[in-house]
């Protein structure tokens, strides 16, 4: 729920306006999974809902480390077009109601959908599933670095012991206060604890609708983020914040009812699940460009990490790519859900859901066959028995997962021509630059780009 909803439906401006609204904050986040924000005080807000904020095409071609590249879906500097706050989103980031967040979809000047929008992307194919009788739901689980001291050198907040009390008693305060501001901005956390590295803290987020769950999850890192902040403490969702720790996650959970019938039950998931899940491990090698997209992605991604080394499934495996959730049994049938462990905060959570659903929704219609579920840790296995099995190792570097993108017709089909070539444009300064560096260095790098 939006804190728009118990305001006058008519004029939710005024209604903002009337509730202490002294500025807001409307973002988009960028082909390098970055989020460019633009804010307009009070006075400037029923203009800015009116008319839109100018940004230029450009930013579809903004790399991590802010350089601008080339593609020719996106004429370098020339044009212009228009963020346009989708007040039906917005949120407080605080409990006084002072700053306001909108996400914001990207039209032309004549207020029509452009092809570069990222979120528009995740709203067709979210229009695809209500056309086919799907009831999509998803939710986020979100992991961060949190630091104390120096930006250029900053120590890990917590020393363990992983998902200890001890931590989470040391954070105790930071952590209140993140659970109060998500409830004030009408997402309630279902868990907030730490993780198993040093420092590292994971949020799990509502299910949703898939742009609202995408929309919330990008408030939630906006909110940590402001949270920390006013705690003196840095906050990090880069995939890996610390050379040689187990890395940052930003796992997709997924469900879908059709008509009466839910995604699974006691005897597993149902056949419209099993299609789906099959669709997405499909898939998996295009989806790792679209969600692991960064140049220390494949570092975090790999046995031993629970991270989805491997393209397989199986329920409760969290070292297969694809983990079934049953849920407990008196949530079933409601609780069950696919999780995809493959993703992390460097992608464009709009993309990322896209690509999932566009797979989702690829396996169902051809009623893509699910393998057999695996049921041990697939490192466990030797090659021949893996290559018997069906499981292989996904994309051991940016440059073949981008391959593996580029390739894949479900996907490009899905995303758009004009999102696919900038994105894998951006993508691939970044590894011919970044990339180049040793991983200390590109940790370093990315550390406070997310």
């Amino acid at each position: 729920m939006s804190v728009t909803d118990s305001l006058t439906p008519a004029d939710p401006v005024t209604a903002l306006l009337d509730g202490g609204l002294r500025m807001l904050i409307t973002s988009v986040v960028d082909n390098a999974g970055i989020t460019r924000a633009k804010s307009v005080p009070a006075h400037r807000l029923r203009t800015a809902v009116r008319d839109g904020i100018g940004l230029s095409p450009v930013f579809a071609v903004m790399c991590t480390d802010d350089a601008i590249t080339s593609s020719r879906a996106v004429n370098g500097p020339v044009g212009d077009n228009r963020l346009m706050p989708d007040l039906q989103s917005v949120a407080p980031l605080g409990p006084d109601h002072r700053v306001f967040w909108a996400p914001a979809d990207q039209l032309s000047q004549d207020h029509q959908p452009v092809d570069i929008c990222q979120r528009a992307a995740l709203r067709r194919q979210e229009e695809r599933a209500i056309a086919a009788g799907l009831s999509v739901r998803l939710g986020f689980e979100l992991e961060f670095t949190v630091f104390t001291g120096d930006p250029h050198d900053p120590s890990v907040a917590t020393l363990g012991p992983a998902y200890g009390v001890i931590p989470t008693l040391k954070l105790e305060d930071f952590a209140v206060d993140v659970l109060e501001a998500l409830e004030a901005a009408g997402v309630p956390a279902e868990q907030l604890h730490p993780e198993y590295a040093q420092g590292q803290v994971e949020v799990s987020l509502p299910p949703a609708s898939p742009l609202t769950a995408v929309d919330q999850s990008q408030l939630a890192r906006m909110i940590v983020h402001r949270v920390g902040r006013r705690h003196g403490l840095l906050v990090s969702f880069a995939p890996i914040t610390v050379a040689g720790s187990v890395g940052n996650g930003a796992h997709i959970h997924f469900s879908a009812s059709l008509g009466d019938v839910p995604f699974g039950g006691n005897g597993g998931p149902s056949e419209h699940a099993q299609h789906m899940i099959a669709g997405v491990l499909a898939e998996l090698d295009g989806l790792t460009g679209v969600l692991a997209p960064s140049v220390v992605s494949a570092d975090r991604r790999v046995p031993g990490n629970w991270a989805g080394a491997f393209a397989c499934w199986g329920p409760e495996n969290r070292e297969a790519a694809l983990r079934y959730v049953p849920g407990s049994i008196t949530s079933r049938p409601d609780s069950a859900n696919c999780e995809i462990k493959i993703g992390d905060p460097a992608g464009n959570a709009y993309l990322s859901a896209a690509a999932v659903l566009a797979s989702a929704l690829t396996g169902l219609e051809r009623k893509t066959v699910l393998p057999n579920a695996v049921d041990h840790d697939p490192a466990s296995y030797s090659d021949e028995e893996r290559n018997q099995l069906g499981i292989r190792r996904l994309p051991l570097t940016l440059e073949d997962a981008l391959k593996a993108l580029e390739q894949s017709t479900v996907l490009r089909t899905a995303l758009g021509e004009a999102i696919v070539d900038p994105f894998l444009a951006v993508r691939r300064h970044d590894a011919e630059t970044i990339g180049t560096l040793s991983l200390e260095e590109r940790v370093d790098a990315l550390r406070w780009r997310y």
